[in-house]
């Protein structure tokens, strides 16, 4: 095998090498991201329910308040009925007294049905806040691994790229542009081998004499198919 082919043999694969850890490095922020969107999701359905539950609290309290007013208007009103001698007032009177009874029965139910669901709406609160402990924990260990993950990776990115530099340096400058140019427009490897007779890029079925010339492997060959640069791996 030539120099030059070695070379780009080695700068395929280093490329190849690059694209990997380059994937990596940007895949794992957003796995990062997918974790603590997560969490964020628990966080803003507890954020709902402690909202719910200061409501109901509030709702509560004012449903307190009437009850304790109406039974005060209704007790002054008992005093004025026992003062009262005409029987049309006390009558009347009686009426009043027995609404405001009635208010405050269905006052104590609605106070009663509040207390309740915020019962069940705490119980749901303590739930979400112990599963948010539980995933804050989980999300401390794999923001620690990934983090470490990615720590790790650009180094190794750095360190193939370095390698890759090394290699595109001792390419000859026309070889290098041609190299560079069929990489950016495939999008993929420019360097590929051959498979039973045909470019591992495309398919192309190479003739015979090509296939003997990529084994001498003196001069470059490119694919007649796609235009990558063709090596002899071995079948």
């Amino acid at each position: 095998m030539s120099e030059e082919i070695r070379i780009l043999v080695e700068l395929s694969r280093a490329d190849l090498e690059c694209s990997r850890l380059s994937g990596r490095t940007e895949s794992i922020p957003r796995e990062l991201d997918k974790h603590e969107a997560e969490l964020m999701v628990h966080g803003r359905a507890l954020e709902v329910l402690e909202l719910h539950a200061e409501d109901l609290r509030r709702d509560r309290r004012g449903f307190e308040r009437e009850v304790e007013s109406t039974k005060t208007r209704r007790r002054e009103l008992e005093l004025q009925q026992s003062r009262i001698k005409n029987n049309a007032e006390f009558q009347a009177m009686s009426h009043e007294v027995e609404d405001l009874r009635r208010r405050v029965a269905e006052i104590e139910d609605q106070a009663l049905a509040s207390m309740q669901e915020e019962e069940q709406v705490q119980t749901e609160i303590r739930r979400l806040q112990d599963l948010c402990a539980q995933e804050e924990r989980r999300l401390g260990g794999v923001r620690e691994r990934l983090n470490e993950e990615l720590a790790s990776y650009r180094q190794d990115l750095e360190a193939s790229r370095q390698r890759r530099d090394g290699l595109v340096s001792q390419l000859d400058p026309q070889l290098r542009s041609r190299y560079e140019r069929i990489r950016r427009s495939k999008g993929d490897m420019a360097v590929v081998g051959i498979v039973q007779g045909s470019c591992t890029g495309c398919g192309y079925h190479l003739p015979a004499q090509r296939v003997l010339e990529l084994q001498r492997a003196e001069r470059i060959i490119a694919c007649e198919g796609c235009g990558r640069l063709l090596v002899w791996i071995g079948e």
